[in-house]
């Protein structure tokens, strides 16, 4: 069987095992936020793939999504509550490479859109230094 083609941009977030635990996780969060471990697992054992997902195994994807920046711990407002985790705007990002080209991007922007985007990307590529 074929690999399905994607629309959007290939991103390394989104591949392999992880990528499709990363995936889900990002889409429970992005209808839902925040929740608890307890909670993502509860709903992401639901996608095909991911019915025998374990708690640790959540851990370890939840600290790596965090240490990259894609989302962020809430601390509990009582001490002893579980943590919570939200999406961080990279990872709404990365969701919506995913489901969009380059080229449609480029197709729909005008002159000033692209030059704005332009601007960005040379600034994640090459920041001031002060």
């Amino acid at each position: 069987m074929a690999p399905k083609k994607r629309k959007g941009t290939e991103l390394e977030v989104f591949s392999d095992r992880a990528g499709r635990a990363n995936s889900a996780i990002f889409d429970v969060l992005a209808k839902e936020s925040p929740l608890t471990i307890k909670q993502i697992l509860k709903k992401i054992s639901k996608y095909e793939g991911l019915e025998e997902t374990y708690y640790a195994s959540l851990t370890k994807r939840l600290r790596n999504l965090t240490e990259t920046g894609f989302i962020k711990e809430i601390e509990p407002a009582k001490k002893g509550a579980p943590t919570s985790y939200q999406l961080c705007i990279k990872a709404i990002l990365a969701m919506f490479l995913k489901e969009n080209s380059m080229q449609d991007i480029l197709n729909h922007a005008t002159d000033k859109q692209a030059a704005s985007i332009l601007l960005t990307l040379l600034n994640v590529v090459f920041p001031e230094k002060t």
